[in-house]
């Protein structure tokens, strides 16, 4: 191969529309990854629910101009097997809210049987403080038994680092919560997110389908800016973005009554305006001897 074709393999691959769908589909992901693993799930419920997205997704599409689904349609657009397609369709959307036991994260299957497990309760049936290792309930055997071939040591790590368990000067272990999430999470912070994020996701799609007829999505950025300025700008951002929602919802109101009053109103659309502000902080440098070295434990007989 001449460096010429090289030179134009590389070109090409740079303006392929597959390739720069995986980096940008690689940009969309790490925030969702970081959603993930803070809302205590796992990448295989990730997975799952991907697929079970688009199989949803892809059945939409054919219900547009079919009168029924075509579960082979679906396996060929989306490579997903036709019996897990079948299982999907017939599953209640509700479903989808309860997590299997392979779904959660490995801290969280552990802190769930230290919390049920007879083994491994005090007699009130509260979780018991235990031994890192021996004989009898000790923390090894808990992982052994419900950790699915984890180390227990990096069990331990993982749950001291989120502040679900803390080791005692004694060397035992005591758990201090029953999940391991970050504290910031809540079902209505969750739901907020969803709807905010599918908003906009679904609004830049849009513009790429039909860049002619364009929906508003406009964005301006600035750099080097100074860290003492920062919460002067924040400040005056939220003045002017709640000064600007408050106008803007008086407009969406006085364009509503109107057709409220008329019983043949026409098909009306459902619109949403969001602010939307972004920050990134430089990433701090670790001086030396910052990180907190890792504490061996020894095996007790």
């Amino acid at each position: 191969m001449t460096s010429g074709s090289v030179k134009q393999k590389g070109r090409k691959g740079r303006h392929d529309v597959r390739s720069v769908a995986k980096v940008a589909l690689l940009q969309l992901l790490r925030p969702l990854v970081e959603f993930v693993l803070d809302s205590g799930l796992n990448t295989h419920a990730m997975h799952s629910i991907l697929r079970e997205a688009a199989v949803r997704v892809v059945a939409a599409r054919q219900m547009e101009i079919a009168p029924k689904v075509n579960i082979s349609g679906i396996a060929a657009s989306t490579g997903i097997p036709r019996a897990e397609i079948s299982r999907i369709l017939k599953a209640s959307p509700s479903s989808a809210e309860t997590v299997a036991d392979r779904q959660q994260q490995a801290t969280n299957r552990i802190l769930a049987a230290w919390h049920q497990d007879p083994k491994f309760t005090t007699p009130e049936g509260q979780p018991a403080d235990l031994k890192i290792y021996g004989r009898g309930s000790t923390f090894e055997s808990l992982v052994i038994n419900h950790g699915r071939g984890i180390p227990s040591r990096a069990i331990l790590d993982e749950l001291t680092r989120a502040g679900a368990a803390e080791v005692l000067p004694t060397r035992q272990i005591r758990v201090r919560t029953s999940v391991t999430i970050d504290r910031g999470m809540t079902p209505q912070v969750i739901r907020s997110f969803g709807l905010r994020a599918s908003e906009l996701l679904d609004t830049m799609l849009q513009n790429m389908r039909n860049p002619e007829n364009p929906k508003f999505v406009a964005s301006i950025s600035g750099s080097n800016i100074s860290a003492a300025l920062m919460p002067l700008f924040r400040k005056e951002l939220a003045n002017k973005g709640a000064d600007f929602l408050a106008e803007m919802q008086e407009s969406l109101l006085r364009g509503v009554v109107p057709v409220l009053a008329k019983k043949n109103s026409p098909r009306t659309n459902r619109v949403s305006v969001t602010v939307f502000y972004h920050e990134v902080s430089p990433k701090a440098k670790h001086r030396k001897g910052a990180v907190k070295k890792r504490r061996n434990f020894s095996r007790d007989a």
